[in-house]
């Protein structure tokens, strides 16, 4: 058994109507793919991953004159 991986414009309805008309020729069949994470499930594992490199800035006051001498 070997595996196709195809990209293609998912809003194009002859794309579709192709895909559609090779699966009903029952010759292949749709792979099972893994859960896609949500960007909820995403934002917490990068939060996690990203804990230990987080800097205090509560009392960072911007200085715009120091900001602005570019010696």
């Amino acid at each position: 058994m070997a595996i196709i991986t195809l990209e293609y414009d998912f809003r194009n309805t002859q794309a579709q109507k192709t895909i559609e008309h090779i699966l009903s020729l029952g010759l292949f069949k749709p792979a099972k793919m893994g859960k896609e994470e949500t960007i909820a499930e995403k934002r917490k594992k990068l939060d996690s991953e990203l804990k230990n490199y987080t800097v205090d800035l509560s009392n960072f006051k911007f200085n715009r004159e120091e900001a602005n001498i570019y010696d």
